[in-house]
């Protein structure tokens, strides 16, 4: 004998079908978050062809070799007659991008007594291995040891000469390559205030706990300043950025008002560098 279904049985195995199916998706789509979360912070690529005249006719790569592999850093000294620079400018790219993309930027850089140390996390440009805190962290400090050699300088004589400039999460980088040096000075152009925060406003304040890395800048600025009280500290933003909305470098600059904040009208995440090109230049010899 067949058993006959009601239409509140019927209805009964819709909804049970139906949650279990959003139920599904539901956890393959965390699943995707949590697992495939690096390749959405982090977009490495090699060097093209393009960027073979990128680096100046003074630059020179800077080689070390790290536990997950070769790395290579960009170095253009001071153009000050061979003498030590008076400052080192630690630059670091935005995602997506490269360390020599700051030639560009720099081009006809006015000082002849300020040098550059360009850098790629691991995985981009030159470098080989796996983008993180951790490894981008090793990498930084091996790139800045290989040059202190280089330059016949102990960490002491090196430290009162550092300075730090990033863009988007390069700016994050930046601040934390600052809050474990004496640096002198921040750049920070298009910065967020946290990566959590960040990644809550696109994927939700929920998910965003997913996060396995976080980088904090709000903390950051607060131990850059407990290293060193005299730092100081500059926010370029975009007012029309898409990516890196501008209330959260001004709520940095809030949070801080030491930080000069300059708002750079209608700039979008990328124009902000060429548009605000000739006042980060005179903040960061000012």
């Amino acid at each position: 004998m067949h058993r006959s279904f009601t239409p509140r049985h019927k209805l009964k195995r819709i909804v049970i079908r139906g949650f279990v199916t959003v139920s599904l998706s539901l956890s393959l789509f965390i699943a995707l978050i949590y697992f495939k979360q690096h390749s959405m912070v982090y977009h490495p690529r090699p060097y093209g062809a393009g960027y073979a005249q990128a680096l100046p006719t003074n630059g020179e790569e800077i080689f070390y070799t790290l536990p997950f592999g070769k790395q290579t850093a960009f170095y253009i000294p001071a153009r000050n007659n061979e003498q030590l620079p008076s400052r080192l400018w630690v630059a670091f790219c935005g995602n997506g991008s490269l360390a020599l993309d700051w030639t560009t930027i720099l081009a006809g850089y006015p000082n002849p007594n300020d040098a550059f140390l360009l850098l790629d996390y691991p995985g981009y440009g030159k470098c080989q291995g796996y983008s993180s805190i951790a490894s981008t962290r090793a990498s930084t400090d091996a790139a800045l040891n290989t040059l202190a050699k280089r330059l016949a300088l102990s960490e002491d004589e090196m430290e009162p000469r550092l300075c730090a400039i990033g863009h988007s999460l390069g700016s994050a980088v930046a601040i934390d390559f600052a809050r474990r040096h004496r640096v002198q000075r921040v750049v920070a152009i298009a910065p967020f205030t946290t990566l959590r925060e960040e990644a809550a406003r696109v994927i939700t304040g929920p998910l965003s706990y997913l996060l396995i890395e976080n980088y904090d800048n709000r903390a950051g600025v607060v131990e850059i300043r407990q290293r060193n009280p005299e730092a100081k500290i500059a926010i370029f933003h975009g007012t029309k950025d898409e990516v890196i909305p501008v209330r959260m470098g001004r709520e940095l600059a809030q949070n801080f008002p030491f930080i000069d904040f300059f708002p750079i009208e209608g700039a979008n995440h990328v124009s902000v560098l060429s548009e605000a090109h000739d006042k980060i230049i005179r903040w960061m010899n000012n």
